[in-house]
């Protein structure tokens, strides 16, 4: 991960807005902060490991837009979801592709579950998905996972092409 991402991931995290973050004490908070903080560095870099943070009984709802631009909602088990996820690796294709959060507010649901809620960018294809949900919960060993996410997955590219490729700018020479 090249360096400036990741000072913009931990810059992330430590700007999580704290009016929800005040009803949580410390250690949750920085328990939440851990988990996304693993969550981004294992998405960004298309680690298979990223599975184990995914309940086999997690609830993924998956907006999908087409290249043709037909969108559909899927509901998946966390299961079904990991297995697709799987495929695509093993296949040398990982759907999984870098994003930043933006924006974050973590909320607690329960006495082990938060909510967080985000504007994740896509980087690879560019696009932002506005509704960003995850539910997380701690298990008995202590450990978040993936209990529910809705997503917005685009297939269009829409990163804009510069006007031109010529670059503009003023190359100086000093002389010894």
């Amino acid at each position: 991960m090249k360096p400036g991402v990741t000072m913009a991931r931990w810059a992330l995290l430590l700007s999580i807005q704290s009016a929800n973050a005040v009803e949580m004490d410390k250690q949750t908070v920085e328990s939440a902060k851990r988990f996304l903080a693993t969550y981004l560095e294992l998405t960004n870099k298309a680690n298979i490991n990223l599975l184990t943070l995914y309940r086999d009984s997690a609830n993924i709802t998956a907006t999908v837009t087409t290249l043709d631009r037909a969108t559909s909602e899927r509901q998946l088990s966390g299961h079904k979801w990991k297995q697709l996820l799987r495929e695509t690796w093993y296949n040398g294709q990982p759907s999984v592709e870098p994003i930043e959060l933006h924006d974050v507010t973590i909320k607690r649901l329960g006495e082990n579950n938060l909510e967080i809620t985000a504007h994740r960018y896509a980087m690879r294809r560019c696009y932002w998905d506005n509704q960003y949900r995850v539910v997380i919960e701690k298990s008995a060993g202590g450990m978040y996972q993936i209990v529910s996410e809705t997503l917005l997955i685009d297939h269009q590219n829409q990163c804009q092409r510069p006007d031109t490729t010529t670059i503009k700018q003023e190359i100086k020479i000093v002389p010894n």
